[in-house]
């Protein structure tokens, strides 16, 4: 994982004969994916006319060189529209004022981590409060809504996420550990005695609640698998009993919850392309929600998404 800040002026190895090829003069962020797309490459030239090195091409980015393959895969940037349309954008996130999903301006971002090991994901930011702030904290990708122009825009609840070290950014933990304790916080409203589970629209968005609210209200019996046992929608899963551990308890209202919410997203449409963190389409926008769909996006951690942007 590395700061932009290291990246920037690299030399430019081409390792096929050894060569420096140029520096990295600077990066440019599709603001959609949450990643790095390009490096422009130091030429001396107005950016317009510029080369660039798609990230896909980039062998490694080391503590002094950047290498690639050969030359070859240096580009000028007029003959790639997508770069050109990214350019225009002028997302640079650096600088940017941090702003919660409410409207609340909480401070600005100071660098960019990426995993240069991953297609150059974002992974997380520097958060700067205010100029007294002793300790720069990070900001977790996964709390961040929107990569603006002049706006990155986070979770309301950013603030009780942030973490202390670049360390804490693993790509894959965080988004696991997030997932977790999304599913969990909603297994843990549904097996709630005696209440309807509220759904918090702060956590998962306004669009969320209406479609976890559907998938709570299907049907009243779930079956579980071909051969597996059948779960009624008013067992008590919540309080436990001698013959049956609380743990077990918890399982059957995760696996009723499951069940219910993959009766819900069945034979509806995905309302926005959804890609797991190497960029990869789990579901385009448009297409019918399946089995391998919810499956896909269960194993890469893009349920929650999932169940926030569909339509009947």
């Amino acid at each position: 994982m590395k700061k932009t800040q290291k990246i920037l002026g690299l030399p430019i190895i081409s390792i096929s004969d050894g060569m420096e090829v140029g520096k990295v003069k600077s990066i440019i962020i599709n603001a959609e994916k949450g990643a790095i797309d390009y490096i422009a490459v130091d030429s001396g030239i107005q950016i317009f006319s510029a080369r660039v090195i798609a990230t896909e091409d980039i062998l490694g980015i080391g503590e002094y060189a950047l290498t690639i393959e050969n030359e070859d895969v240096i580009t000028d940037i007029s003959k790639i529209p997508s770069a050109i349309q990214l350019l225009q954008k002028d997302i640079r996130v650096k600088g940017t004022k941090v702003l919660t999903k409410k409207g609340s301006l909480i401070g600005e971002i100071g660098d960019i981590y990426v995993d240069e090991n991953n297609g150059c994901r974002i992974t997380g930011l520097e958060f700067i409060a205010d100029i007294t702030q002793k300790q720069i904290r990070l900001i977790p990708r996964d709390s961040v809504i929107t990569f603006g122009k002049n706006l990155t825009v986070v979770t309301e609840d950013v603030e009780s996420r942030l973490l202390d070290t670049p360390s804490q950014l693993d790509s894959d933990s965080v988004s696991f550990e997030s997932e977790k304790k999304n599913i969990t916080d909603l297994f843990s409203q549904l097996s709630a005695q005696d209440a309807e589970p509220e759904i918090n629209a702060d956590l998962y968005g306004d669009s969320a609640v209406d479609g976890l609210a559907g998938a709570l209200d299907e049907t009243a019996a779930i079956t579980v698998g071909e051969t597996g046992p059948e779960i009624a929608a008013d067992a008590d899963v919540s309080s436990g009993s001698a013959d049956q551990p609380a743990e077990d308890d918890m399982d059957n209202a995760s696996i009723l919850f499951e069940q219910r919410q993959r009766q819900y997203l069945k034979g509806r449409y995905a309302t926005k392309t959804i890609t797991d963190n190497d960029g990869n389409v789990i579901i385009y926008e448009g297409m019918q929600i399946d089995d391998a769909v919810i499956d896909e996006a269960k194993k890469k951690g893009r349920l929650v998404e999932l169940v926030m942007n569909n339509r009947a």
